[in-house]
């Protein structure tokens, strides 16, 4: 995007409370009535013309400089959303705390700089945000010569190497998280590929801890994330569950952090479902699946992550009891909520979402809208690679396969199984997946499907839940459909 159109984005993404927020920001302002007339006619464009905009203030002053007028405009929009959005996370109220301290400081304001400082080191502690406090400590330690006669310089560095303690134990756990994503990136599912990078996060010193161990708060919840998603990868069901219900755990224990942070709570409630969709769908599902509705949402980031888990829980769930009604009013919402938002989500998310629309579509036979959900989750995987998300490839080729079958256009389906057989031979798929493959590409090239769906059902009925890198309920849904 370029430089031009992010002042439009920036615009059009604001709420109508900080549009609101925006205009008495700017009404104690005078000199900014102009800059307010800019705002206002970029917030009536649905796309950015910059050319309308020059003919219509050919006769403003500020139309001489105008890459200067938007820049400004644009500062005046994030200082406005910085104001509004003073309390709304205690993350941008310690930056605020930060600044008045600094200020406070080279102005020589000492005791109200002290009383500051006391202030937002109050709030790091509460929700242990320990590089907050090693920052707050900084000035700490600056003002000391001119608030006390007294040596308290000596604590505070004592209480600073704490800080650097728990700040490098979380550091060393987001490097054992980023490399466990490069597992997850290729599967959630316990693999001969996913054991041995599993066992080598296990084997660090943090790994070999237990929870109380940790001090943190933020420390505790990696350390169970990774235990549990770890345990999951390693096939261990009985620790898997400790550790993904004890994380959910942890987080219910402190409201406020699920208030600051609800992603984290999202997650750990997608990670105890996801077991529970493992499982079969118990009893428990829909008492988790429900919790995602109380969770309160501020930020636009935070929504867009957030419904991710919502929606795609929901669709599957509701795939699960095979209730259309619920799978139709939820993919409505879903879709308008994803066009809405897409913009805000990186490849993966969009994959599953995409994908997870394509199968609710599948089972209800709606074949334009499944295949384009299909066609634009597929354009997302990397065909020269074969390794990001496969699985979701091969599931969205095996939808795409059996569409084009059902059709009798065979030299589609062919081309989608040939693709399969490319990907599952890249990533070692195992036998029973290869079977399947084998069996639908022998009924594509005799073109008669219908022979074979007794052979591919008793297939998946023999493995259960064990498929690892295809999408059962695909196959599952096209033999329904196809009932002989």
């Amino acid at each position: 995007m370029k430089s031009k159109e992010l002042l439009h984005e920036l615009i059009h993404s604001l709420t109508k409370s900080e549009k609101r927020y925006f205009s008495v920001f700017t009404s104690i302002h005078k000199e900014s009535n102009n800059y307010v007339k800019l705002f206002n006619a970029i917030h009536d464009q649905k796309e950015y013309d910059e050319e309308a905009l020059l003919k219509q203030f050919r006769n403003e002053d500020f139309i001489r400089q105008f890459s200067v007028a938007k820049n400004y405009l644009m500062n005046l929009v994030l200082k406005s959303l910085s104001n509004h959005h003073q309390k709304a996370k205690k993350t941008i109220e310690l930056n605020s705390f930060l600044t008045e301290i600094e200020v406070l400081y080279w102005k020589g304001l000492y005791k109200l700089c002290h009383k500051k400082i006391n202030q937002a080191k109050k709030i790091a502690k509460k929700y242990d945000m320990t590089h907050y406090l090693l920052l707050i400590n900084y000035w700490d330690r600056r003002i000391e010569d001119y608030v006390s006669s007294a040596m308290i310089n000596e604590d505070v560095v004592k209480e600073t190497q704490v800080y650097l303690d728990d700040y490098n134990q979380q550091m060393q756990m987001n490097f054992l998280i980023k490399k466990l994503q490069t597992v997850t990136r290729s599967t959630i599912k316990s693999t001969d590929q996913t054991a041995q990078p599993i066992q080598e996060i296990f084997k660090h010193e943090l790994m070999q801890l237990d929870e109380d161990d940790f001090d943190n708060f933020f420390t505790k919840v990696d350390y169970l994330f990774l235990k549990g998603v770890g345990f999951g990868l390693l096939a261990d069901q009985n620790n898997e569950f400790k550790y993904k219900m004890r994380l959910l755990e942890l987080l219910e224990e402190n409201p406020h952090q699920i208030k600051e942070n609800p992603l984290r709570y999202s997650s750990a409630l997608n990670n105890i479902l996801l077991y529970y969709y493992f499982q079969g769908y118990p009893k428990e599902y829909p008492e988790y699946l429900s919790k995602l509705n109380d969770v309160e949402l501020k930020f636009h980031h935070a929504k867009a992550s957030f419904y991710d888990t919502k929606y795609n829980l929901e669709i599957g769930y509701y795939l699960h009891l095979r209730d259309a009604e619920k799978i139709r009013i939820t993919l409505d919402e879903m879709e308008k909520w994803y066009v809405s938002l897409s913009s805000a989500k990186g490849i993966q998310a969009k994959m599953i979402c995409e994908y997870n629309m394509a199968l609710a579509y599948f089972y209800l036979n709606d074949t334009k809208k499944c295949l384009k959900w299909c066609n634009s989750s597929f354009a997302l995987f990397d065909m020269k690679a074969k390794r990001f998300r496969h699985d979701l490839a091969v599931s969205t080729l095996m939808i795409q396969l059996f569409i084009y079958g059902d059709l009798n256009h065979f030299d589609l389906a062919l081309r989608c199984m040939e693709m399969i057989f490319s990907i599952a031979r890249k990533n070692n798929y195992g036998k029973a997946e290869m079977l399947i493959f084998k069996t639908i590409k022998e009924m594509i090239r005799a073109e008669k499907l219908s022979p074979g769906i007794n052979k591919v059902r008793e297939l998946i009925n023999n493995e259960g839940i064990a498929f690892i890198n295809l999408d059962k309920d695909v196959v599952v849904y096209w033999i329904e459909k196809n009932k002989i």
